[in-house]
C-alpha cells in the first residue's frame, strides 16, 4: 500500500445533492489501482454511510468522528459512551424538550423526538430515524445527536465534562467521547497496521476536519471549505461541486 486517502463526506466528497459525482467514483477507482486506500472520515454512523460506502466502492472508514474505525470491511476500533452517561443526558434532553438520536455501528434511532428532527436530517437531504426511546438501554452506543439550536450546548458541557461536542450543522450536535475526533482515529488505524509513516492526505470542509487536517502528511482544504481549513492546508482545491476530489488528487499525482 502507497498511502491513505481519507475524505470527509458532506462538503467533500459528496456533491450538493449529498451524492458521489460519477467523475468523483471514478477517481477513487483510479487511486485504488495506483495503491492507494481511500476512507471515509465522517460524523456519521456506518449505518448512516452504507450507500454512499458502496457507490464510490470504498470498503474503509473512521466513523462518527473517530468513535468507530473500519478497515476493508472489519472493526479494528470502537468507543463507547456508558450507559449511564446516555441516560443522565437522555432525560436532560427531555426535561429540555430537545431532541437526541443514538447510534453504534449498526443502528442508530431516535431516543427523544422533537420538531427539530426535521430539519437536522433534512440538512443532509435524510430523514429522522424510527423513534425507539429504550435502545440505548439494550445496545453499546458510539456517538449521540444532540438536536438543538445554539448554544443549547454551553449547559450540556458543564454538566458532561467527560464528552466532545461537535456542532456541524445549526441543527445538530455530535456528541462523542472526552478525546476522541477524525485525527485520533486516524492514529490509532496506523498504528493497528504499524504503518505509522505511512503517507496521508486528507480532505475536508468543516469545523471537524480541522484536527485531521493537521494530522495527515498532505492536508487539502475544498474550495468551499471554513477559512480556518484553508489556512492550514497544504493545498486548497475547487469547490465540492466542481471536481474538487478529482482536482486535488491530480495535484498530487494520485490519479
Amino acid at each position: 500500500m502507497k498511502g491513505f486517502v481519507f475524505f470527509d463526506l458532506d462538503g467533500t466528497l459528496l456533491n450538493g445533492e449529498s451524492k458521489v459525482d460519477e467523475s468523483t467514483k471514478k477517481a477513487i477507482q483510479a487511486l485504488k489501482e495506483n495503491g492507494y486506500e481511500p476512507f471515509i472520515a465522517t460524523g456519521r454512523s456506518p449505518a448512516e454511510t452504507r450507500d454512499i460506502m458502496e457507490s464510490a466502492n470504498i470498503h474503509s472508514g473512521i466513523f462518527m468522528n473517530g468513535q468507530v474505525v473500519i478497515y476493508q470491511g472489519e472493526r479494528v476500533y470502537s468507543s463507547e459512551i456508558p450507559t449511564e452517561t446516555v441516560e443522565k443526558f437522555h432525560q436532560m434532553v427531555k426535561e429540555d424538550g430537545y431532541g437526541l438520536t443514538a447510534y453504534n455501528d449498526k443502528q442508530f434511532y431516535l431516543v427523544a423526538s422533537s420538531p427539530g428532527a426535521k430539519d437536522a436530517y433534512g440538512f443532509i437531504h435524510s430523514n429522522p430515524p424510527v423513534l425507539n426511546p429504550d435502545f440505548y438501554k439494550e445496545n453499546p452506543i458510539n456517538m449521540m445527536l444532540f438536536i438543538s439550536l445554539p448554544p443549547a450546548e454551553e449547559k450540556y458541557k458543564v454538566a458532561f465534562p467527560n464528552l466532545d461536542f461537535l456542532r456541524n450543522t445549526p441543527y445538530s450536535v455530535d456528541v462523542i467521547s472526552k478525546g476522541n475526533s477524525k485525527a485520533e482515529g486516524i492514529k490509532r488505524f496506523l498504528e493497528h497496521l504499524n504503518q505509522e509513516d505511512a503517507k496521508t492526505y486528507a480532505f475536508g470542509d468543516g469545523p471537524n476536519d480541522i484536527e485531521m487536517l493537521q494530522a495527515v502528511s498532505h492536508p487539502v482544504a475544498m474550495g468551499n471549505a471554513l477559512p480556518i481549513l484553508k489556512e492550514i492546508a497544504e493545498f486548497i482545491t475547487t469547490d465540492n461541486t466542481n471536481n474538487g476530489i478529482v482536482n486535488g488528487l491530480k495535484h498530487y499525482g494520485l490519479i
